[in-house]
């Protein structure tokens, strides 16, 4: 059997820094007063958490949360960042950061990483850290709450805010690793937004912070730098310790108290560094200009940053700002939805970073060439707002949607993980609560809360707050990003703006309501077959008209229901091989909505309800999938929803013509960095140029037709075979019911796939006598490097589990190797391709930023980590580390939708998910070391290793043009 996987990164190595501690549209936390939010507010806390400070001042908070079990999450804020740097020490916050991975007074230097990995957590996904403008973040994610692991979670803890070693040796070594990590993030756009940033707080001498550091100071610093900034800022008072999982909160606050509360200071406290506000100039009008940016135009009111506590009456403030904002977003959204847009896409939000300022901005995404039609269309939008105000069906629309969203929060209160990357989870949301000095709620609290407010609100009352929040609107600051250069910057936008401002606003069409027309499929499908399979606690269900349901009833997440219909042969199926077909046929059938509903007209027809999907056109999928997720209450209109999808399909011209003017916006600049070019050349060079993957020339982006969609879709539509997978907190029956009352209820489908043996060719190419060369337009200092070696495809379903394991000691091999020994890199990534659709393909790669002139010699050192896995022992601890976070993540994995998603996707199919699922965990159990050496001599000894190098253009970049004019 083969086993389908995507591509996959390893994740990132070593901790990034973040320009926002925090969400920029919240103030930073202040923690000068040494208590908690709800102290001094009229809004309850959370019962769940249990808060407490120290005698030395070091505030926690507990909370005990059981999903996944077995699991929990430790978080360690420390309330510093690049704001309390002086100009001799620029950068020295997220060094610092750096320097808790190199040696302790308890833990020698190389040594803390090793140690986590033995309890299993795997470095970058369980383990990482952040720094920010005025705060440094540790976390770690503990795959089981033993004694021992807990113990050795708040050692490290403490190990980190208070004996680090900062040996001078060390501190030498990582200045190339800072140095190589800021070379990697210094992109076009990076630059772009800060000089958006730089713009909006100008005055306030943000950007002269930024958490990376400037390269003086990087290469420059002496030790007693950091001894100062360490002891004056790492300190009992400034920290907060989260504690969320399956442990009893007693007993974490004894962890907490035993590893913490003889921590004392041995220096005397710097004071928290506060920026001076930003400058408002009214009519300000900014500037920046490069060959390969995206074009945005954007409008602001900018006032005074004022620092409010939170309380009840700041909640209802706060939500009448959200529903005048979401009232305009919705209106732009229509505007692009009807084709009557002349931007491509467009919202308001409110931008406030540490305090400097308190701006809302709309903001618009166009062509290069028609930003002054972006431009007038945001001017009058809320010009148009402001004179006229808004209609009860919008406000009702805005708030059945919010009231939604805190009954979902409510539903599912008990069941939100502890820690997820995509979604919500409680150890991110208490720590951001505390950092930004906000009340940690109780679900059931906000919501009776929203209830209360939602009684009282008028369209008066959100009319008020719009216009006070976009107060000084004659006069808003105006600001351009665009790849064309303009000569005269602040006469012509000035000018676009004056000529809006001539154009007189009329009041908004009123929107009539509809009623979904889709409801009726015909006469209910007939069960024809049902089993159970116990090892997945599973059932499939064949209808008479061939349809097959996959269905497992779960309570991981309470009232969520995951729904994915695949149906056809999907990439497989397309008529020639072209990647511009395959991404025209999605945009369409994502973005066009059905044949009697646009897709503005959906988003008002299901507002207030959890029903939404989505249509994915895949590449290496053998299926076009429509997904979806719901709750119980609305089971029956998200299936109507999906079937419509199916069965009433909308190619809509004005959605191809608006993805048309996407790409032609867009292709301009995917030479901007490295990385866009590895996505448009490298997918198509490792299969040996097949045209389905990677791209072309913009002319062959805009050739494809919707004809040429439909003639392809249509028939899969229609005919295709249809397996639903239903995953989630609904019973049996009722899930029988309604697919039999929707897609059980269509005429007959096939009963099989097609082959298609042309479209599963890949071949891996041959080696050539020097590596693929391809160029960047982007910062001239950097590159990219991949080497690429052929791997097993899935037909052994053993293969993918152990290059799993094997691309992680591959990953922690090169990071010792390019980053600690030679400095060349920040963070070398290992990733892997397997897949049940392709005979004799797959291959694993290594990928290095780097600066141009080591490129050969990355390139030669990868190439030696390669050799070296292939022709020597590897080492029994270096096998278990690798070995153990995965093996650790089976029970989490067992208590989670997604993967069961994953799992039964083609269970009356294929079956690849069910094989892989019953042998996953003996085989990662049983696995040997002999097995990883044999599957590292099968790759990296095959001496077919493909390289490719990304370099700087040759000819010489323009350089960005940055401009702040003001009146």
């Amino acid at each position: 059997m083969r086993q389908k996987s995507r591509l996959r990164f390893a994740p990132t190595l070593f901790a990034a820094f973040s320009l926002f501690a925090v969400s920029p549209a919240m103030a930073k936390g202040d923690d000068s007063n040494g208590g908690f939010a709800h102290d001094a507010s009229d809004l309850k806390p959370d019962s769940r958490v249990v808060y407490g400070t120290l005698e030395n001042g070091l505030r926690y908070a507990v909370m005990k949360n059981s999903t996944p079990s077995g699991v929990a999450a430790v978080r360690m804020r420390i309330a510093t960042g690049s704001l309390n740097e002086t100009k001799e020490q620029r950068g020295i916050a997220h060094f610092l950061e750096h320097m808790a991975f190199n040696g302790s007074k308890n833990v020698a230097e190389g040594e803390m990483i090793k140690r986590l990995e033995r309890y299993g957590l795997a470095f970058g996904a369980d383990t990482n850290a952040s720094t920010g403008f005025s705060q440094t973040t540790y976390k770690l994610n503990l795959p089981t709450v033993g004694d021992d692991i807990l113990n050795e979670a708040f050692f490290l803890m403490r190990e980190t805010a208070e004996n680090l070693t900062l040996d001078e040796e060390a501190i030498e070594r990582e200045r190339g690793v800072i140095a190589s990590e800021k070379r990697s993030r210094d992109s076009i756009n990076f630059r772009a937004l800060i000089a958006n940033m730089g713009f909006l707080t100008e005055g306030s001498g943000l950007t002269d912070r930024l958490p990376i550091g400037v390269d003086e100071t990087i290469a420059t610093m002496p030790r007693s730098e950091f001894v100062k900034y360490y002891r004056s800022y790492y300190r009992p008072e400034n920290t907060f310790i989260a504690f969320i999982g399956d442990v009893e909160t007693d007993l974490a606050i004894e962890k907490i108290k035993a590893y913490f509360s003889d921590w004392r200071p041995k220096t005397k406290a710097l004071p928290q560094v506060k920026l001076p506000p930003a400058d408002i100039v009214p009519g300000k009008i900014g500037y920046h200009h490069h060959d390969e940016i995206l074009t945005f135009v954007s409008l602001g009111s900018l006032q005074p940053y004022v620092k409010w506590p939170d309380n009840k009456a700041r909640r209802k403030e706060g939500l009448l700002r959200a529903l005048g904002a979401q009232i305009v977003n919705r209106r732009l959204d229509r505007m692009i939805d009807t084709g009557e847009a002349n931007f491509l896409n467009g919202s308001i939000s409110r931008y406030a970073p540490e305090d400097t300022v308190d701006a809302w901005i709309i903001r618009l995404r166009s062509g290069p060439d028609n930003w002054k039609e972006a431009l007038a269309a945001g001017d009058q939008e809320i010009r148009r707002a402001l004179a006229y105000g808004f209609s009860q069906a919008e406000l009702d629309e805005v708030i059945a949607r919010q009231r939604k969203a805190q009954q979902v929060a409510v539903d599912r209160k008990g069941t939100r993980k502890t820690y997820a990357r995509l979604e919500y989870n409680y150890a991110k949301e208490l720590v951001d609560s505390f950092a930004n000095e906000r009340v940690f709620t109780a679900p059931e609290d906000s919501l009776a809360r929203f209830e209360e407010f939602a009684a009282e609100i008028t369209l008066e009352d959100v009319e008020r707050v719009f216009r006070e929040r976009w107060a000084g609107f004659e006069q808003p600051v105006v600001y351009l990003a665009t790849s064309r250069k303009i000569d005269n910057p602040e006469k012509e936008i000035r000018s676009a703006f004056l000529a809006s401002r001539q154009i007189a606003v009329s009041a908004p069409q009123s929107q009539q309501a509809t009623k979904f027309a889709y409801t009726e499929f015909g006469e209910p499908g007939r069960v024809e077959k049902e089993s159970y399979l116990a090892d997945a606690d599973a059932y499939t269900i064949t209808f008479a008209n061939n349809v097959r349901l996959n269905f497992k009833q779960t309570d991981f997440d309470a009232d969520t229901i995951g729904i994915r219909v695949r149906v056809g042969s999907g990439f497989l199926s397309m008529p020639e091989k072209s990647e511009e077909l395959r991404r025209l046929a999605e945009n369409l059938l994502s973005r066009s909505g059905v044949e009697g509903h646009s897709a503005d007209d959906l988003q008002t027809l299901f507002a207030g309800k959890n029903v939404g999907a989505r249509v994915r056109l895949r590449p290496d999928n053998d299926a076009l999938e429509v997904v979806g997720r719901t709750d119980p209450k609305d089971f029956a209109d998200q299936m109507n929803l999906m079937t419509a999808h199916i069965t009433a399909p909308a190619y809509r011209q004005q959605t191809a013509k608006r993805y048309h003017e996407k790409m032609e916006a867009w292709y301009p600049t995917h030479k901007a960095s490295p990385m866009t070019v590895a996505e448009k050349e490298l997918p198509r060079m490792i299969r040996s140029g097949d045209p389905r993957y990677g791209f072309s020339d913009l002319e062959a982006f805009l050739s494809p037709e919707i004809q040429d969609v439909r003639d392809w879709i249509d028939p899969q539509l229609q005919n295709g075979l249809i397996e639903i997978t239903i995953v989630g907190d609904i019973d049996r029956a009722t899930a029988i019911a309604e697919v039999a009352r929707t897609f059980g209820a269509l005429p007959e489908r096939a009963d099989s796939k097609g082959a298609f043996p042309e479209m599963r060719n890949l071949e891996f190419p041959s080696q050539p006598a020097e590596p693929f060369t391809y160029y960047h337009q982007g910062n001239a200092d950097q590159a990219m490097v991949r080497v690429y070696w052929p791997a097993p495809d899935a037909s052994d379903p053993k293969d993918p589990l152990r290059m799993q394991v094997l691309r992680s000691i591959f990953r922690n091999r090169l990071s010792n190797v390019l980053r600690e020994d030679m400095g060349l890199t920040y963070s070398p990534g290992a990733g892997m391709f397997v897949s049940n659709l392709y005979d004799d393909y797959g291959y694993m790669f290594a990928s290095v930023t780097a600066a141009p002139e080591k490129t050969d010699e990355v390139r030669q050192a990868i190439l030696q980590v390669g050799e070296q896995l292939a022709a020597e022992p590897i080492d029994g601890d270096v096998f278990q580390r690798a070995l153990k976070p995965i093996v650790d993540d089976i029970d989490s994995s067992l208590q989670n939708n997604g993967y069961w998603m994953s799992v039964l996707r083609d269970a009356q199919t294929s079956g690849y998910g069910m094989v892989r699922h019953r042998m996953r965990e003996s085989v990662l159990r049983e696995m040997t070391v002999k097995d990883i050496s044999v599957m590292a001599k099968r790759i990296f000894g095959s001496n077919a290793a493909v390289a490719a190098y990304i370099l700087p253009a040759p000819e010489e970049n323009d350089e960005a043009e940055v401009a702040l004019i003001s009146d």
